[in-house]
């Protein structure tokens, strides 16, 4: 299946520009109060760097993805890594899964027990996984763009409401702030290196991976400036989900008092999406450390454990908030470091043929 350079863009935009929504603007806010938009651009640098880094890795394979590479090239040590990287995948399925559960609890079915809507969003997510990546592409191509124009709207509508004193003092930078905005955003803009871990070189752009990165970060930026501007900065620090509460404020008419819930309808299927590329990433994942299993077969397996775990893991929606304040420290670790252990140890050989991964 050919895989186009604005499918790749489109699937970084959806697969980074959804659940990063929720909990960022809170962090970064607390951290960095009116200069936020600084940590979402260092956070952004960086993670260009790591692209860079793994997209430049993957040029020396044309007919395969990183994590073919790794394994085929390493079978041991690549392995090892693999079952790492492959526990890190599940913790991050695992809170996605957690994250989408409360927040339709607390905003759309309150009477509704949050393991029901988690075991509803992970059923969805796995039936969306077996479609496979063409799955993705589709869902990809129909609302990521529908999502873009819906925010042009929000910005159109909310004009009138926007208060720049609310940014004042403009110049007075606090660094230290900034710096830690920008370690508490870093995680969930880094996610799109996964990208490139599962497309094959023939098929993935790095100019995609770039564009997407820069979309999806525009994107935070300009809902997050809303956000301040609207509500000011002293909300924003103490609201869980500040994007929603903005979108609250939307009111076309008296008869249309729920505006919010037609843009909850056009991002939902996105953060539904977002979670199944999860589910879909560590299957894949799996399948190439054991080859022998069917990433297909595994998909309701690996969403059932990811479902247990996020009511394992995480006891109630304050516990996964604060989990906001460790995750850097480890994501540091997959999105930094090994994307330069990928570019390392994965040299060209030459005129050596590469071993086939299994």
């Amino acid at each position: 299946m050919k895989i186009t350079k604005r499918q790749i863009t489109l699937l970084g935009v959806l697969y980074i520009g959804s659940i990063s929504y929720l909990h960022t603007y809170t962090l970064a806010t607390q951290a960095a109060r009116q200069h936020a938009v600084i940590s979402y651009i260092i956070s952004g640098l960086i993670c260009l760097l790591s692209l860079w880094l793994v997209s430049t890795t993957l040029k020396r394979f044309s007919d395969r993805n990183l994590l073919q590479a790794m394994a085929g090239r390493f079978p041991i040590f690549g392995r090892i890594l693999l079952v790492i990287y492959l526990l890190f995948l599940l913790f991050i399925c695992a809170r996605d899964i957690r994250i989408i559960s409360d927040f339709t609890n607390t905003v759309l079915l309150n009477r509704t027990p949050v393991p029901i809507l988690g075991l509803m969003v992970t059923a969805t997510a796995v039936y969306i996984c077996q479609g496979g990546i063409r799955a993705f592409l589709g869902l990809s191509e129909i609302y990521a763009p529908i999502f873009i124009a819906s925010m042009f709207f929000v910005v159109l509508v909310l004009l009138r409401d926007i208060h720049p004193t609310y940014l004042v003092p403009y110049f007075s930078i606090d660094w230290s702030g900034i710096t830690e905005g920008a370690w508490f955003v870093f995680p969930y803009q880094a996610e799109i290196l996964v990208l490139p871990l599962v497309i094959s070189g023939k098929y993935y752009k790095a100019i995609s991976g770039y564009v997407g990165l820069a979309i999806g970060t525009a994107l935070m930026v300009v809902l997050l400036l809303l956000s301040q501007m609207v509500l000011g900065i002293p909300l924003v620090e103490r609201l869980i989900h500040p994007g929603y509460e903005l979108i609250r404020q939307i009111q076309i008419t008296d008869f249309i008092d729920r505006f919010d819930l037609l843009l909850l309808a056009f991002w939902y299927p996105m953060a539904l999406s977002k979670i199944a590329f999860d589910l879909y990433v560590l299957c894949y994942t799996l399948q190439i450390v054991v080859p022998k299993l069917s990433g297909r077969l595994m998909t309701a397996p690996a969403g059932a454990l990811a479902f247990a775990c996020s009511i394992w893991f995480f006891k109630n929606a304050l516990q996964l908030f604060h989990f906001n304040f460790v995750l850097p420290l480890i994501a540091i670790t997959f999105y930094l470091v090994i994307p330069i252990l990928f570019f390392a140890m994965l040299r060209p050989r030459g005129n050596k043929p590469e071993p086939k991964a299994g």
